[in-house]
């Protein structure tokens, strides 16, 4: 409308301070309700024993006659094959009068398994046929120097408190889905067309989800939920147990990435990134049917050319560097593996910029130059040297640290947005180390709601912990082995810094930046640059901290009940 102008920042009473989230009381209190906690009527506890494999085969269930006369269970129904867009997930489900019932009778299940489309592989297998894909990198000039390195990234639960759940309730003729999902359109798109029903006949309801966004662009459980709810003409209250959870759900793709700056006179004139990576699946399209039906085709192949073109749309307009680096490149080849993947936050992103600022690190050490005053120098925009300058003096970047601590610091920019971090390490033990202090600035363009900006960087700190030092897959023989929290180390309490800063700088004028990715890249490249200061040693295979010691369920079971 003509004639209308905006209010001065001066009078504004909502933009640009910090408004708690409405239902913040109710998630801290218990009384929030996710899918699990609705009351549908008749809904039946259900719960799934997966394979031995990443999409195993059920050969036979050996004792389903057993379980059905077991306490409470109502239905013990094998998942059929099928699914339109992506199949259906394959195993066992036990639907009984409670999750207590459904469980007991899961494991009481003896079921004959087949192999999966990644039988025999494991970590050693898939980053070797990784490193074979890498593209080669150009001859450097003669007399140029060269900083190089190749970076390991296993796959990455995304580890929600809330598990995989779903409810359905399918009759003749209609049915209705509760779930927390991304992508609800093509998730009633593609059950309509799973069930031979219109769209119209297909009624969602999405639930606020207990996290791992990424995870939920695929409607992997409400499949699962809609199949046993047909099977048994009955609602499917569906929950997966946390080891399958971990075991089975869709991961953040393992990579290799191989970088490499060229140095001529005292100047870096090429900068060069080379990323293989498991295919990420991408069949959601954008989350309705025309693009998800463009992303599988053709069907049945495992990298098709929709899902490429979309991954490679991905990868160009998301991974961009900061820095004036001459000629720069960066390329992906996604390796057709068929594994569970999906956009985990900053997928391509946060190992691409956290390589890239290890390598910025280690440049500036051959050049004799500070690790700050080499990005400054080389940064392209002010928005990243004003956050970079804020982090470095409110830090005290530079200070005399004790043996076995260091300090750390990385910038970033995505969507509009920029951001830097500084760490403070303590690696005496360099395989235990531990952030003590950490340090952020983001400048978002115009900042709306303060305590929702910090909120989203304090946990990207966090992502950044968990991936950098703590928490990858362990894959032996198609299936990753850890179950449980206490065996995959997502970054807990005890694992975070006591002191933690993060400023939120002013308004620029600028259009309004990103906020729910940015915030890990930064944090990330910072905390394997404070490890290698700290530890003399170059990052180069992640997780940077020894893995946990544990043995793991047996493959295609689940862990005995454990009461206290």
């Amino acid at each position: 409308m003509s004639g209308v102008l905006p209010k001065a920042p001066s009078q504004y009473t909502v933009l640009g301070r910090a408004v708690r989230r409405l239902d913040a009381r109710a998630i801290v209190t218990g009384r929030k309700q996710f899918a699990m906690d609705l009351p549908v009527p008749d809904a039946k506890p259900t719960m799934l024993r997966m394979p031995s494999q990443i999409r195993g085969r059920v050969l036979s269930v050996n004792n389903a006659a057993m379980v059905r006369a077991m306490p409470g269970v109502i239905a013990v129904v094998t998942l059929p094959s099928g699914g339109n867009i992506v199949p259906f997930p394959p195993g066992v489900a036990v639907m009984a009068e409670t999750f207590g019932q459904a469980w007991a009778a899961c494991n009481a299940l003896d079921i004959t398994w087949g192999d999966g489309p990644m039988q025999g592989q494991s970590d050693a297998s898939i980053q070797q046929r990784l490193k074979q894909a890498l593209l080669p990198m150009a001859v450097p000039p003669l007399g140029a120097l060269t900083v190089e390195g190749e970076f390991e990234f296993p796959a990455a639960a995304h580890a929600p408190l809330e598990v995989e759940t779903a409810i359905a309730d399918v009759r003749p003729g209609r049915c209705e889905i509760w779930a927390g999902m991304q992508t609800p359109i093509i998730a009633v798109q593609a059950i309509a067309a799973d069930l031979g029903l219109p769209p119209s006949a297909v009624k969602a309801h999405v639930i606020t989800t207990g996290g791992s966004f990424g995870r939920r662009l695929f409607w992997d459980p409400v499949q699962v939920a809609v199949q046993v709810s047909k099977a048994t003409g009955r609602p499917c209250k569906l929950m997966y147990h946390r080891t399958d959870d971990m075991r089975q759900t869709r991961l953040r793709p393992p990579q290799v990435h191989r970088a490499r700056a060229t140095v001529l006179a005292g100047r870096v004139i090429s900068y060069e990134q080379r990323v293989a990576a498991v295919r990420l699946d991408a069949r959601h399209g954008f989350g309705e049917l025309f693009t998800a039906i463009a992303g599988a085709a053709p069907g049945g192949v495992q990298q098709s050319i929709g899902n490429l073109a979309y991954e490679e749309v991905f990868f160009k307009t998301m991974v961009a560097s900061p820095y004036h680096f001459g000629i720069s490149s960066k390329f992906i080849t996604p390796v057709a593996l068929d594994m569970n993947t999906v956009s985990f936050r900053s997928v391509h992103i946060q190992p691409a910029r956290s390589v890239e600022e290890i390598i910025v690190d280690e440049v500036a050490a051959r050049l004799n130059t500070d690790p700050l005053a080499f990005r400054l120098a080389h940064l392209r925009l002010p928005r990243a040297r004003a956050v970079l300058q804020r982090v470095a003096a409110a830090g005290n970047w530079g200070r005399a640290m004790p043996a076995g601590f260091a300090q750390g610091i990385a910038v970033h920019q995505e969507t509009r947005s920029f951001t830097a971090c500084l760490v403070e390490i303590d690696a005496r033990d360099p395989l235990n180390a531990k952030l003590v202090k950490a340090v952020i600035a983001i400048d978002v363009g115009q900042p709306l709601n303060l305590s929702g900006i910090e909120a989203q960087m304090q946990g990207g700190l966090a992502d950044a912990i968990t991936l950098v030092l703590q928490a990858g897959l362990t894959i032996r023989d198609g299936l990753p082995l850890e179950g449980s929290y206490a065996q995959y180390r997502v970054a807990k309490m005890k694992d975070y810094p006591k002191d933690v800063q993060v400023i939120v700088m002013p308004a620029t004028g600028d259009a309004i930046g990103g906020l729910g990715e940015v915030g890990l890249s930064a944090a990330s490249g910072a905390i394997a640059n404070a490890w290698a200061r700290a530890t003399g040693r170059k990052p180069r295979k992640f997780p940077l901290n020894a893995p946990a010691v544990f043995t793991p369920v047996p493959p295609g079971r689940l862990p005995e009940p454990v009461f206290v």
